[in-house]
């Protein structure tokens, strides 16, 4: 399997991942996997011997000379053979201004910006790409889970978070395309990790200077180091490295490091795993609850199905039976846990694409091929019922831990068949051929009602399951992420659409028909409103302009979730409208429409929830937390995902912080924490490799953050109703490493 990879497989990334909507189920169509496979073995055999065209590298030296920090510097390294920059992250974490602004290499002739980085820290490494933009002030760009690019004192217009893993040589790639801001998430690159780009349109000749931060810092707990060898504009993707030595065993786990309860073997690993089963075998919940997981102490009219009450003091889910139902879940409960491999085969040890008796743990996922340690570990468990024998075992751990919803992109068959509540996520949410800002579809267009109509038929599988709690109308719309004004951002090219026309409507319905008081308020010179159609702005044309856009973004808004509710609402009258599962809340933008929801979700990261209490009150709704979590780098994983802890004992204690001062306040109705296994080491489909499972990939429980579940979900309706006051916890603050 240790083959030269040239830079062809750069290209083969590029073209075949596009990164969706996470998903759980797989294609299992084994030709398609193995032609790949025989397709990317005639790429590996290659020569990478070839130096790229077009490379314009920046001045190492020059970069060197700029630095503050004395600990950094040019030196020789062991690593690259060669003299490279030793950076060492420090409190405050000013950076490396790479590029301003007068430099020579040229951005407007360049596709890529591509550097080789290494980390010599245990733990994943965080470089922030920023951009700034020549004399203008820019709004704070903010990533999921609060954190700010840039500094106190200056922020990028735009900026990308790329995840480096550790000691492990990287060539870290940014298409420059990637500058129009259309688009969140980066294709991935061999050994590049997830990469998530925030801020605003920025075209080359408008960068005024170009920083690379590297992270995570923290004087305690986080002393790192990198080694950067080159930073260079290219126009062709870099040759990839020589093999390497393998860094992962044949269960899936790192080699270079010791934690507790790392596996020794496959016999240890089934050890350990009977031990668990044994604990949680037969589990059922209290009696004090009902079949569902309400709570028989507080009843209402029973309908058949899941519904929303409010009480006079606090809102309340309703069970089928018509007890008071909070919804404590977990998301992507599944036998699933791939990553792709291609272009990385050299780290693993062993794979299992040939040999039988693991061939559904070979898959394919967003046309690359995977493999997943976890199906083959459950092989290794269970044996041929695996899938079978791991359901049975998951659901009496869920009971066990007294969890009585499955959240969100669960394997829907599990969900089903569980016996437990369950949420839906519908697949497909409608667009348009024609987008005006990256996934916001041509909402005024016949296309996006018939899409609409369509999207809504999958609801005839579920419209009469009692189980089914409700259904989320989609996942984290990418328009979503951060403040952005759609109506302004539609005009960043002279593009048609349907929605475009109704803004020019709806601009002479404003200005009583008067193309003069339109110019003169807005700083143009048109010879009638139609001609703005063919208009492009880089800036506002005048304040007047800004608040015109602004108003109608809203409008968008309203018409981009009224016609998806009236859609579903004619299929399913029995289930809850759970909502959108916004990241976040960047504007009130994502109040427009709210109440056609019965819900409104949003997915909080952070050590407490959200301040659902304003969600409430500006959307009048009850509020239920799609997502959260907290993971840890003292285990196997090298990074904590978007919100970190120092140990498993700390992430047992913020669980519980967070469910129960969740739980205390009266609008919240239920909260779902992410995820249910592990990520892999060299990262999922978008390269998340986070420590925020449940069970590791040898489907074993962590045993702190076990007991902690256990102990705060069997209590949340006396915390919900004031019996109990909500457990508090000092933890201490440590950098999250998230990409």
């Amino acid at each position: 399997m240790h083959r030269k990879i040239s830079a062809d497989i750069f290209h083969f990334f590029e073209k075949h991942l596009v990164v969706l909507e996470n998903q759980t189920k797989n294609d299992d169509s084994m030709k398609r996997i193995f032609a790949l496979l025989g397709v990317s073995i005639i790429v590996w055999t290659c020569s990478c011997s070839r130096t790229p065209e077009g490379v314009q590298p920046f001045d190492m030296q020059k970069i060197s000379r700029s630095l503050k920090d004395k600990r950094s510097g040019m030196a020789k390294s062991e690593i690259f053979g060669r003299q490279v920059l030793q950076l060492a992250p420090s409190d405050g974490n000013d950076g490396i201004v790479i590029w301003t602004k007068g430099d020579r290499p040229d951005w407007t002739d360049a596709r890529y910006l591509t550097a080789e980085v290494y980390d010599k820290a245990e733990h994943s490494g965080v470089i922030h790409l920023e951009f700034y933009k020549t004399d203008t002030v820019s709004e704070k760009v903010v990533v999921q889970g609060g954190q700010r690019a840039g500094t106190a004192t200056e922020s990028p217009w735009i900026s990308c978070m790329i995840g480096v893993l550790p000691q492990l040589k990287t060539r870290i790639v940014f298409p420059l395309s990637h500058l129009d801001a259309q688009q969140i998430f980066l294709n991935r690159f061999p050994r590049q990790l997830k990469a998530t780009v925030t801020g605003n349109r920025l075209a080359p000749a408008d960068i005024s200077k170009v920083i690379l931060r590297f992270g995570p810092y923290d004087d305690t707990s986080y002393q790192t180091s990198y080694e950067i060898a080159s930073i260079s504009l290219t126009d062709e993707l870099p040759a990839a490295y020589e093999p390497g030595n393998p860094m992962i065993d044949p269960l899936g786990q790192r080699t270079d490091k010791a934690w507790p309860g790392k596996l020794k073997h496959e016999e240890d690993m089934i050890r350990q795993h009977q031990h668990a089963a044994d604990r949680v075998k037969g589990a059922a919940y209290p009696a004090s609850w009902s079949k569902y997981g309400g709570w028989k102490a507080k009843r209402f009219a029973a309908t058949g199905f899941f519904r929303t009450q409010y009480d006079g003091s606090r809102w309340w889910l309703v069970d089928p039976e018509g007890y008071a139902f909070l919804s404590a879940g977990i998301d992507c409960i599944s036998a699933s846990a791939s990553g792709p491999v291609i272009g990385i085969e050299d780290l693993f040890e062993w794979l299992p694409d040939s040999d039988p008796a693991f061939r559904e743990a070979v898959s394919e996922r967003h046309d690359l091929p995977a493999v997943d340690f976890y199906v083959a570990n459950l092989i290794r468990i269970f044996g041929k019922d695996w899938k079978a024998r791991w359901s049975a075992f998951t659901v009496d751990l869920l009971k066990s831990l007294r969890f009585n919803t499955v959240g969100n992109w669960s394997d829907l068959s599990f969900a089903q068949h569980s016996g437990i509540p369950y949420v839906l996520p519908l697949r497909d949410f409608p667009s348009t051929a024609t987008v005006v800002y990256r996934d916001f579809p041509d909402v005024f267009s016949d296309e996006y009602r018939r899409n609409a109509e369509i999207f809504a038929q999958q609801l005839n599988d579920y419209k009469d399951d009692p189980y089914l709690i409700g259904y989320f109308l989609r996942n984290e719309p990418q328009w979503a992420f951060g403040y952005h004004n759609l109506a302004y951002e539609m005009f960043a090219t002279p593009g048609a659409s349907e929605t475009k026309n109704t803004f020019i409507d709806w601009l002479k319905t404003r200005y009583g028909g008067n193309i003069h008081a339109l110019n003169e308020t807005w700083g143009l010179n048109l010879k009638d409103f139609e001609a703005l159609k063919a208009e492009t702005f880089k800036n506002y044309p005048s304040e007047t302009a800004k608040t015109d856009f602004n108003d109608f973004s809203s409008v968008m808004v309203r018409k981009y979730v009224d016609v998806p509710c009236d859609e579903v609402a004619k299929v399913d009258k029995h289930h809850l409208n759970l909502g959108m599962r916004y990241a976040w809340i960047s504007s009130d933008l994502l109040y427009k429409a709210g109440e056609r929801f019965d819900v409104f979700s949003i997915n909080g990261y952070g050590m407490f929830p959200p301040p659902t209490a304003e969600i409430a009150k500006k959307s009048g709704k009850p509020v239920m937390i799609g997502e959260f979590h907290h993971g840890a780098v003292d285990r196997a994983l090298p990074a904590t995902g978007i919100i970190g802890v120092l140990s498993q004992e700390d992430r047992a204690a913020a669980y519980r912080n967070y469910m129960e001062e969740g739980f205390s306040r009266p609008e919240l109705v239920g909260m779902h924490y992410f995820q249910w296994v592990d990520q892999p080491y060299t990262g999922r489909f978008d390269g998340e490799n986070y420590n925020i499972g449940v069970v590791n990939t040898a489907d074993i429980p962590y045993e702190e953050l076990m007991k902690g579940m256990k102990q705060t979900n069997g209590r949340i309706y006396e915390v919900a109703t004031g019996k109990a006051q909500p457990y508090r916890k000092d933890i201490p603050p440590t950098p999250a490493i998230h990409y």
